[in-house]
């Protein structure tokens, strides 16, 4: 499986990235107004956004040449997550369209966003 490319000094994010867990819940709503919550039985989802706003061509390079080859969300791969070192064996890009921008001075940016379902 793929890995997603380290950029500049071994990083796979640039500040400012941001970082989600959605756990799926159930509510149970009474007749008296109270409610109850418990698990959905789903698993959950990790979301990352990782903005890369600094990227030299090289860079800009390596992470389009990544998103071409696994064809968007189409192919799974690994991601390393830039704040505990894990890696999630099985995460997907959310859209099948990256937008890389021309900045300046030959730096580029995209924003990319990637989740895994816990196992």
């Amino acid at each position: 499986m793929p890995d997603f490319p380290e950029i500049g000094c071994h990083a796979v994010a640039q500040h400012p990235a941001s970082f989600e867990i959605l756990a799926p819940v159930v509510i149970q709503r009474y007749v008296d107004g109270g409610e109850q919550r418990f698990p959905a039985g789903f698993p959950m989802q990790r979301s990352w956004t990782i903005r890369l706003q600094r990227l030299n061509e090289a860079d800009a390079a390596r992470v389009t040449g990544f998103f071409e080859s696994v064809a968007g969300r189409a192919t799974s791969f690994r991601f390393r997550d830039p704040w505990t070192g894990v890696w999630f064996e099985t995460c997907w890009f959310k859209s099948d369209a990256l937008a890389l921008e021309h900045t300046h001075n030959g730096m580029f940016a995209v924003e990319i966003e990637i989740f895994a379902e816990d196992e």
